[in-house]
């Protein structure tokens, strides 16, 4: 029973933390109301109908592919836990669970690998705590992922630690490492950012799998595990790559702003955790196990890679975000100070020594560091550690339905087929001036509540129409490097508010059917643009509503989200507007077959009607390079269950495997023949 007391410790404390900050309701702070829309779209539009990671999304930025250029793997585990709960529960619960998931994973993953690494439970209770609570300016620390709601980059590092546990067999005692295809695909498909620290440790592996024993066997195992972890992920990644011109790159700051390495000095826990993983190398020269030396060599070949990383983002020639891989540098470097924390208890209590002598050690780790989080340094824009989440600063979203009133707003945009332009991207929850202060992407849940499609109104979004908008440019740029919040009242289609001229806009607003325009009240005044096309029709939640006087545009009517009828004038034989972006999955169809496309400056579809047809329908249907993607991860997954069952058949009868086993029992290092 002592054995399980830290284990059970950890996750009685990640639930609680769980049920504090996600059991009362949805989260309505900063961007998760918008990853609520995508678990929806994915859940009970998209997964019934098609080939869902490429479905497409009508609703945000005049429509979208949205989980083609998303990481799907927060769906993905979505879709898993609604399996498991029969597909009954709803997807509020569903993310609300997804969220307690998302904020477990890194701990208890972590406590996993170390467990069985030392061997002591006690031991690995401290790096696991600090995988599990640590914030520091990091994409995959509780505040920037959880609280602000930024899931992907966690959920992946979660993973990762499971991958080096998949890897630990392979390296130190040459079974086939069956489960590492999986984990690192998991790790991809949450965000591919962490897909370089997945190549390193399989790297290592290798490297040091082949010093042990330098055979074949190795190379060809090794060489398994990358191409079935390619395979497994090429139904997202070949579509992804294939027709990456889709999506513009998002960078968190503009370059010349440091991130995280600007704000170290504000974060000594970082530097101390950096410090302790030093200590891995007493271990390493002690006990002389590779996994070990795998474990500790980690933090400096992922500091490496960051810095080559970096060097090739600032020409332009990477699409990882320098900041996002530190995320990785900082999980290695947990686990090698786990093993330093080993090495150094070892002397004060030996390996024969009752549990309880290293529980009080361990515990007391975890109590230095959760008060030496309670002081917070002068300019630390976040906490090192969040250790329970602070009711007001983690807002429902009925409480801000009901604060904010916008049920109201919902219910006046009701009712209109064409587009609702939002001026701002952000509810503020605050009387705070700066783009950071509290707010939340609530409105982004407009087509949920209203049923109209919106543009605007999102996090900073890599569609190329929202690089347009922002950039007020018919060709995007080739990465957004602004976050949507900074332009809020300031900027307007790449122009200072006071100076767009409503000829500019309008011609913006016609392409895009915009019937209804929603602004600010305290930017109204400033929203000279929007005459004489648009007039003032009401005001609700701190928002002044303004329609369109007229609508020069043909008529679009959606029958589903995948199917559109335009209505073509009488005229006949022009090339028909649709205000839709163009992407290669859009068929035009008329009663006498397939109609002529093009694509308009702003990168919007046009189809042409023939002078004796007056109706059109625009088809969304997945093509030969989404069927192929789907069909080489089933092949994958076929393959994976024939090498896992020839290698565990390999395994049971090799007299190398049963020396490995009795020197196990032993306590000893298998010995090289």
């Amino acid at each position: 029973m002592r054995r399980v007391v830290p284990a059970l410790l950890l996750v009685v404390y990640a639930l609680a933390f769980a049920l504090a900050a996600f059991g009362g309701g949805l989260p309505g702070n900063d961007d998760h109301p918008g990853q609520f829309f995508r678990l929806w779209h994915a859940l009970e539009r998209s997964f019934p109908d098609g080939y869902w990671t490429a479905d497409w999304n009508p609703d945000w930025w005049g429509g979208y592919p949205e989980l083609q250029f998303y990481p799907p793997g927060f769906a993905l585990v979505g879709a898993a836990i609604r399996l498991a709960g029969l597909w009954v529960l709803s997807v509020e619960t569903t993310y609300q669970l997804l969220l307690a998931f998302t904020f477990a994973l890194p701990g208890l993953a972590t406590f996993l690998l170390l467990r069985a690494v030392l061997g002591d439970a006690w031991l690995a209770l401290p790096p696991a705590f600090l995988a599990l609570t640590l914030s520091a300016g990091l994409r995959a620390g509780v505040e920037e992922s959880l609280h602000w709601g930024m899931l992907t980059s966690r959920l992946s590092l979660g993973f990762l630690p499971l991958l080096a546990l998949a890897l630990r067999p392979w390296v130190e005692a040459a079974r086939r490492p069956v489960w590492a295809p999986l984990a690192a695909a998991l790790v991809v498909l949450a965000h591919p950012a962490n897909a370089p620290a997945a190549a390193a440790l399989l790297a290592l592996a290798t490297l040091l799998r082949l010093a042990r024993r330098a055979d074949r066997p190795a190379l060809r195992e090794a060489a398994a595990v990358g191409i079935l972890t390619v395979a497994l992920t090429a139904f997202w990644t070949l579509p992804l790559l294939v027709r990456r011109a889709w999506v513009v790159p998002l960078t968190w700051s503009p370059p010349g702003e440091s991130g995280l390495l600007g704000s170290a000095p504000t974060q000594p826990l970082l530097w101390l955790v950096a410090a302790a993983a030093l200590a891995a190398w007493v271990r390493v020269v002690r006990h002389r196990r590779p996994f070990d030396a795998l474990l500790a060599a980690l933090p400096l070949a992922l500091a490496g890679l960051t810095a080559v990383n970096a060097a090739l983002f600032a020409r332009g020639w990477s699409a990882i975000e320098p900041t996002r891989l530190l995320d990785s540098v900082v999980a290695a470097c947990l686990w090698a100070a786990g093993l330093g924390l080993g090495a150094l208890a070892e002397p004060l209590a030996g390996k024969r020594a009752p549990p309880r002598s290293r529980a009080a050690p361990a515990l007391s780790v975890v109590a230095v560091l959760a008060l030496a989080a309670l002081v917070r340094l002068p300019g630390a824009s976040e906490p090192a550690l969040t250790l329970w989440p602070r009711g007001q600063d983690w807002p429902r979203l009925s409480d801000l339905e009901r604060t904010h009133g916008l049920d109201r707003l919902w219910r006046a945009l009701r009712g209109d087929p064409d587009r609702v332009l939002f001026l701002t991207s952000t509810l503020k929850l605050s009387r705070e001036t700066a783009w950071y202060a509290p707010h939340s992407h609530a409105l982004s849940l407009t087509p949920f509540f209203a049923g109209r499609e919106i543009v605007n109104g999102t996090f900073t979004h890599p569609a190329p129409l929202a690089a347009r908008f922002y950039t007020g440019r018919p060709t995007p740029p080739t990465r957004i490097d602004t976050l949507v919040e900074r332009l809020d009242g300031r900027s307007l289609l790449g122009e200072a508010w006071e100076r767009l001229a409503p000829e500019t806009f309008d011609a913006f607003a016609r392409r895009l059917r915009i019937a209804t325009v929603v602004v600010p009240r305290g930017d109204v005044a400033r929203a000279r643009f929007l005459a004489p096309s648009y007039a003032p029709k009401l005001e609700a939640s701190g928002f002044t509503v303004f329609e369109r006087r007229d609508r020069p545009w043909p008529r679009i009517e959606r029958i589903t989200h995948r199917r559109y009828r335009v209505l073509a004038s009488p005229a006949g034989g022009v090339w028909v507007p649709t205000g839709i972006p163009a992407y290669p999955l859009w068929q035009a169809k008329s009663g006498h077959g397939d109609l002529p496309t093009r694509v308009d400056a702003w990168g919007l579809l046009e189809l042409r009607v023939p002078l004796d047809v007056f109706e059109a329908e625009l088809v969304y249907v997945e093509g030969p390079l989404e069927w192929v993607g789907l069909a080489v991860s089933l092949a994958a997954v076929l393959a994976w269950i024939g090498w896992t069952w020839r290698g565990r058949a390999a395994s049971t009868g090799s007299p190398v495997s049963a020396g490995v086993r009795a020197s196990s029992r032993s306590g000893s290092a298998p010995r090289r023949r």
